[in-house]
């Protein structure tokens, strides 16, 4: 009986490492980046041509997206949303880079990438802004929310309005 049991158990597919997002979540994650779009201000070298939202993995959120860039603008300017499945198809001009939670293990190299730029990077990593990450999606009990990563903000060089540091969970 043991010995059945413990074959049926290793006959059962591996649970992934890391729950996928639902739709639901997806659906509040691009309302907050659009509002980020609202709320951050880039420097004037991104203040021309059309505004970028980039993914790295996560193919729902990036559908999502589109469908907001549809019908939305970011400041007047037409948005676009480019899927990325490596670090190194991510364009330097980027304004936001939403790394996917299958994407994770990638942040380091993504912040290599972004290095000097102004490309904000947001995560859904606990702790991921405590490791370079400007803005991470967390859940406080079982409230949707995001973490600010303050440091990361002088770095590059985008400035944010004050309303959007009193919704966020500063670190």
């Amino acid at each position: 009986m043991i010995l059945t049991l413990l074959l049926w158990c290793l006959s059962l597919p591996e649970a992934p490492a890391q729950p996928r997002p639902s739709e639901a979540t997806h659906k509040v994650q691009t309302i907050f980046i659009y509002n980020f779009t609202k709320y951050i201000r880039w420097p004037d070298a991104y203040n021309t041509g059309p505004f970028t939202i980039g993914v790295l993995g996560d193919t729902q959120l990036n559908v999502e997206l589109t469908k907001m860039a549809a019908t939305k603008t970011a400041n007047g300017r037409k948005i676009v949303v480019k899927s990325y499945k490596d670090v190194r198809e991510v364009e330097k001009m980027c304004h936001i880079l939403f790394i996917a939670a299958e994407k994770n293990d990638l942040l380091n190299e993504v912040l290599q990438k972004t290095n000097g730029t102004s490309t904000l990077v947001v995560t859904e990593k606990d702790g991921a802004a405590r490791f370079g990450s400007l803005i991470n999606f967390v859940s406080d009990k079982g409230k949707p929310g995001f973490e600010m990563n303050l440091s990361g903000f002088e770095r590059s060089r985008l400035k944010f309005d004050s309303k959007l540091k009193s919704a966020a969970i500063a670190i």
